[in-house]
């Protein structure tokens, strides 16, 4: 089958890695150079985890994490940096409460930590006698530009081509194509007339080495956090709180310095680092949709679109690789997912 995927980010190239090792003739086109900085996809760090509020999710990425692991034993750079994952917050938290039924749902191993037993795991944090971590071990982070580059490589191997191309026309590529997947990040409405706002987040890198796990804190602004990457000195964090509206086709990627003063915030309260040095101060850019679902559907009887969004869809990308391999396929349908599946109109012809 001769397959064509628009977008060259964590979700198009899992999808051609996959049907490339399959057989088929794949082609990937991205506007831009593999690795660029415009869209969802760069960077170094991703986490990756089950443990999520909605047992929805955490049964897929039961699913989706051994891929990962799948991936990275054949990458010659180091991908996954298995350090586990602690979720905290306050210990009467409904969404830690449901965090730990998900889990336990699909039996993944974990545990509650309460106050300063959390120190067992995250030396450096603080947490009070009324808060609680959920701990999960088979947690981490995903170095994503070199996943997203790995992957590409891996689909290459396997005779995909890789070209800067951008897409004008949906109906020629259907005509030369047995298959179409278009996975364009915050691109989506070029294809598809879907309700989604692209934002701008802030990420930022504290001058200072911190061992432990990636975390995440239950509170309003979201915020959560890495451990220092392997040979640095400093430690990245980044707030979930949606940034102001941006648009995807300008070149304009400056963070939001409003949101450094949460960060700091945090950090003073949860590892009781004052005055601290900020550096590497980026944006990147989160396709939301109302809800936070992820969105796919189809553009013909040979055209599957898929936004798989919302600032958490990274971890996802091995999985939506093989759904959408076995859907080019006829294996599975994208009706077996409704909570995803939507028909809105094509805004390219």
């Amino acid at each position: 089958m001769k397959v064509i995927v628009v977008g060259a980010g964590i979700m198009g190239a899992c999808a051609a890695r996959e049907l490339a090792r399959r057989g088929h003739a794949v082609t990937v086109w991205d506007q831009y150079e593999p690795g660029h900085r415009m869209g969802s996809s760069h960077g170094y760090s991703r986490i990756v985890r089950k443990a999520y509020p909605d047992p929805f999710y955490t049964e897929i990425m039961a699913e989706g994490y051994p891929l990962w692991r799948e991936i990275a034993e054949g990458s010659p750079e180091p991908i996954l940096h298995e350090v586990g994952l602690l979720y905290f917050g306050a210990a009467s938290s409904p969404t830690l409460r449901a965090v730990a039924e998900g889990l336990a749902s699909v039996d993944e191993p974990f545990e509650h930590l309460v106050g300063g037993a959390a120190r067992r795991v995250f030396p450096s944090l603080r947490l009070n006698d009324d808060e609680m971590g959920i701990w999960t071990p088979r947690a981490g982070w995903v170095h994503a530009q070199r996943a997203v580059r790995w992957i590409l490589v891996d689909a290459e191997r396997h005779g995909a081509e890789v070209e800067r191309k951008r897409a004008t026309s949906l109906a020629a590529l259907e005509q030369n194509h047995d298959f179409v997947l278009v996975c364009p990040g915050p691109w989506i409405r070029d294809f598809v007339n879907l309700e989604v706002e692209v934002t701008l987040q802030t990420v930022a890198y504290v001058r200072q080495h911190l061992e432990g796990p990636v975390w995440i804190e239950d509170s309003p602004d979201f915020v959560y956090g890495f451990p220092s990457e392997p040979g640095q000195g400093s430690f990245k964090l980044a707030m979930h709180r949606h940034g102001h509206l941006c648009d995807a086709r300008l070149a304009g990627r400056e963070p939001d310095y409003s949101v450094l003063k949460s960060l700091a915030e945090t950090c003073e309260r949860r590892f009781g680092l004052r005055d601290m040095e900020l550096e590497d101060i980026q944006g990147c850019l989160y396709t939301n949709t109302p809800d936070e679902d992820f969105r796919f559907g189809s553009l013909g009887p040979n055209a599957v679109w898929l936004s798989a969004c919302s600032g958490h869809g990274f971890k996802f990308g091995p999985w939506f690789g093989r759904l959408l391999a076995d859907v080019a396929e006829g294996k599975r349908s994208l009706d077996q997912y409704p909570r995803f599946h939507r028909h809105p109109g094509r805004a390219m012809a």
